[in-house]
């Protein structure tokens, strides 16, 4: 009989056995109470009529059962990897023992014996998952030595060592999926604290891993490129694991339950290595954090969250100034907002972005984002956005101040008339200080061609054209005052 608490599949629902005894409600039978996987199964968190008989990890996701049931038989390794992919050599299998050192592995006849070694032999991408899987296999080399990519996703294993029997005898093992399975014992012992010393890839969603065992992580998965802690109901504001993780790039955290973006920081002040961190599906409404910004995150997922603010944008795009692939749909701060402005509004307030929501941004893309923001502001069409920011310094350094707003004095402006053949000509306003690339830019977007291709002079009351030569200089050092035409031509 299994001790509890222990992993069981009862008509293929999973679960954890977590009591065995007695229970009022039935006399004379024994009483089994299951934490389900599914929390929708569950009725209570181990109590009955006030009094508590065991705890559950998730709330209301416990039922008691008869113990007349009959559970689904449990696996080894080896007889889930036959069942999947060896079926048709599943009979005849007591006809001699096949020993490895001194260990019997399977009563198998000789002829079987190599044909399922054939089959087995060339398996790279091995899955097995739902298979009731609860036991390590010996012999594995033998049998499946060149799996690289394992799915061992919603089975029945109660302790990690169990997982680790399997892959020390896997040499060729880099991609390892435990999705699903509640593992009860995180503890290695230091015969197999190496067992997964070559996975670059592990993926532990929907284990309800505890802090302390994610601590652990990186000294379990030195090597791990990626790994994903998705759906496990962390809450928490602070990751801390236990030793630097210097192979770590991409971090998965979505669905769990994080309000704030969580710091992630690592024993003795070792540098975060993540270029990618998956924040999506929580409930952030926060983003004070500043601990996860480094140097090499370059790709940061906010996507169903609970921003409410613009504000929160400013905060993002000032505090992850390496990030330039970005994800933030369905947040409310963009509730009622239009696909296109959405995307204008973001890419101008973060300046680091060449990727927003999937979509690549192209320079003139930023730039013509960046001169409409500015607009929209100096007509006072923005809310939330602070003209003290550093962001608004760096536009207005770009591209000098807004020309038509109430914000700049008139003392600072200049009224000039553009001229470009086939086109009406255009009376603007612009800052003086202008500097004959910015008037390139500002061109551009009033005349829809790009600055690449413009060629600008002044006209002199006697028709002479003095052509801006040094896109640096500023405008008035060509002379350019209140009235001064402009000839523009593409080159």
């Amino acid at each position: 009989m299994d001790s509890i608490p222990t992993r069981i599949s009862l008509q293929s629902h999973l679960g954890t056995l977590r009591y065995r005894g007695p229970l009022p409600i039935w006399p004379n039978t024994t009483a089994l109470g299951i934490e389900w996987d599914d929390e929708t199964r569950g009725k209570h968190s181990g109590s009955y009529n006030g009094v508590k008989y065991f705890e559950t990890s998730v709330p209301n996701s416990a039922t008691f059962v008869k113990s007349g049931r009959s559970f689904d038989s449990k696996r080894s390794f080896l007889e889930a990897l036959k069942w999947r992919y060896a079926p048709n050599e599943m009979d005849e299998l007591e006809e001699a023992d096949i020993t490895f050192g001194n260990k019997v592995v399977q009563r198998v006849g000789f002829d079987k014996f190599r044909k399922l070694q054939a089959q087995l032999d060339k398996l790279s991408l091995v899955a097995l998952d739902l298979q009731c899987i609860a036991y390590p296999s010996d012999g594995l080399n033998s049998f499946c030595p060149s799996i690289q990519d394992l799915d061992l996703s919603r089975n029945l294993f109660d302790c990690l060592l169990d997982v680790a029997k399997i892959t020390i005898q896997l040499p060729r093992l880099r991609l390892l999926r435990l999705n699903g399975n509640r593992i009860i014992s995180w503890d290695l012992s230091e015969d197999y604290d190496h067992a997964f010393k070559k996975i670059e890839v592990i993926s532990l969603a929907s284990t309800l891993i505890p802090p302390e065992s994610i601590s652990r992580l990186p000294k379990y998965f030195p090597a791990a490129r990626e790994c994903s802690l998705a759906q496990n109901n962390i809450a928490s504001a602070e990751i801390n694991f236990s030793v630097g993780w210097q192979s770590l790039e991409s971090l998965d955290l979505s669905y769990n339950l994080f309000t704030t973006i969580p710091n992630i920081t690592f024993a003795n002040g070792a540098t975060s290595p993540i270029k990618s961190l998956n924040l999506s599906h929580n409930s952030i409404s926060e983003t004070k954090s500043t601990s996860t910004n480094t140097p090499t995150l370059r790709a940061l997922d906010l996507r169903h969250n609970n921003l409410n603010s613009w504000k929160d944008v400013d905060t993002l795009a000032s505090q992850f100034t390496t990030v330039t692939d970005a994800k933030i749909q369905w947040n409310p701060f963009a509730d009622g907002v239009a696909d296109d402005d959405l995307q204008l509004a973001v890419i101008a307030r973060w300046a680091s972005l060449t990727s927003l929501n999937g979509m690549q941004v192209s320079q003139r893309e930023r730039m013509n984002a960046e001169i409409y923001f500015m607009s929209k502001v100096s007509k006072a069409e923005v809310r939330e956005f602070d003209l003290d920011s550093p962001r608004w310094k760096q536009l207005c350094d770009i591209y000098g101040p807004p020309v038509n707003s109430d914000i700049l004095k008139k003392s600072n402006v200049l009224a000039i008339t553009c001229v470009f053949s086939g086109a009406e000509n255009k009376r603007k306003q612009v800052p003086r200080g202008l500097s004959v690339q910015k008037l390139q830019i500002l061109v551009a977007k009033w005349y829809k061609i790009p600055a690449a291709f413009i060629k600008l002079a002044l006209i002199d009351d006697d028709g002479t054209e003095l052509i801006f030569e040094d896109s640096l200089r500023q405008i008035e050092y060509y002379g350019v005052d209140e009235g001064s035409i402009i000839k523009i031509t593409e080159k």
